[in-house]
């Protein structure tokens, strides 16, 4: 086991150049299928809990949502089914987990003490699927089924109340956003044509009240929208055009920011556009900031996490190379997240955790060219 790279800022030529720190790659897995194990970017498919990191993952050619853990990011634990959904490599990929506390959730409408909830389409309905932990087991309570219809992706949220039950925000026939109990307490549909691919995501905003979020949708004519949500209510304005993004999945993340009471509420943002330039943009005090260029072509997959103290971690695939670009105060130049410890085998698909946990910043991707793919895991030390 060794580190990415020795340090995490050097001198180069009178720069600052950021030298990742961390653990170095380690397999999970080999996942059968399509290669879109961790598919969709905005959707998060890692947290850890203080004592183990999950993983959740696609595995196409048994249809099932699957997880594994792991105390050190080494020795991982053997594959668990969660839910068999019966559909095909469409879907692949759409699940969305997050960690924080929801409280009591259960869609059978019987009292279920929730550690988290993880959020998935099975193609004919988006799910929500509340569960406790034990070590490195998981618990299922009963699934809560939001809508019919095609589902192309969707977001799951705690909310920021303290009542802690979930948000979700996904598209079925039209844009569909609500709020959970023990059952749907609210959901409004939006005026939006579904006509293809795209994704979803719940950030939050605003965590003192009135409460908001931040949703973000890119439809099926590839324009990527945004709106305000007003926490268990229903959308503060409707849906607007940020920026025209590239065809297919996985081409934008956003997070949100930890910040001091009083100071600014931040939602950041990544995405590749049809003109192929890596973006970022900010989101702060009611009004998003300009665009800004961090890669001019060759992008894709980009995923975006929080530091601690404002740095922000961007990741994205170039090349066949899993690269950084990291900002702690000023922007830095992008780097190859490994040293040559790793032989890459073309890299997809990259998910990671949202923010700093446990004073880590967690990745796992898709990898290879072929089925069996492979399933791997690093983080970088904050």
């Amino acid at each position: 086991m060794s580190l990415l790279q020795k340090g995490m800022l050097a001198r180069r030529g009178g720069l600052a150049t950021f030298k990742p720190a961390g653990l170095a790659p380690q397999k999970i897995a080999d996942v059968a299928g399509d290669g879109q194990a961790t598919r969709d970017t905005f959707q998060r498919k890692i947290f850890f809990d203080g004592t183990n990191f999950f993983v959740f993952y696609w595995k196409s050619s048994t249809k099932q949502i699957l997880y594994q853990a792991s105390a050190d990011g080494v020795t991982w634990s053997a594959t668990v089914e969660l839910v068999a959904f019966g559909v095909g490599p469409y879907y692949a990929g759409n699940i969305d987990v997050s960690y924080p506390n929801f409280g009591a959730l259960d869609g059978g409408g019987v009292a279920f003490d929730v550690d988290s909830c993880f959020a998935g389409s099975n193609g004919g309905s988006f799910n929500v699927y509340p569960y406790k932990i034990s070590g490195q087991t998981l618990t299922l309570g009963n699934a809560v089924s939001l809508a019919g219809g095609t589902q192309h992706g969707g977001g799951i949220q705690s909310n920021l109340s303290g009542v802690r039950n979930p948000w979700v925000f996904h598209k079925s026939t039209g844009i569909r956003v609500g709020y959970l109990a023990t059952i749907v307490s609210s959901s409004t549909d939006v005026s939006y044509s579904d006509t293809g691919s795209g994704g979803s995501q719940v950030l939050r905003y605003k965590s003192s009240s009135p409460y908001d979020l931040i949703g973000l949708l890119k439809g099926g004519d590839n324009i990527l929208y945004w709106c305000e949500i007003a926490e268990n209510s229903s959308l503060d304005s409707s849906f607007t055009a940020l920026a025209t993004l590239s065809a297919g999945f996985s081409d934008f993340c956003g997070c949100s920011e930890v910040v001091a009471a009083g100071d600014p509420e931040r939602v950041h943002l990544v995405y590749v556009k049809s003109t192929g330039e890596l973006c970022y943009r900010k989101y702060e005090s009611d009004a998003w900031s300009n665009e800004k260029i961090l890669v001019s072509s060759g992008a894709s997959y980009p995923v975006i996490a929080c530091g601690a103290g404002g740095k922000l971690y961007v990741f994205y695939v170039s090349g066949g190379e899993i690269q950084v670009i990291h900002k702690s105060g000023a922007w830095l130049n992008p780097v190859g997240l490994f040293t040559s410890d790793h032989t890459y085998a073309t890299p997809v698909y990259l998910s990671c955790s949202q923010d700093v946990q446990d004073g880590k910043i967690s990745l796992v991707w898709t990898e290879g060219s072929a089925s069996p793919y492979e399933l791997w895991f690093c983080y970088l030390e904050d």
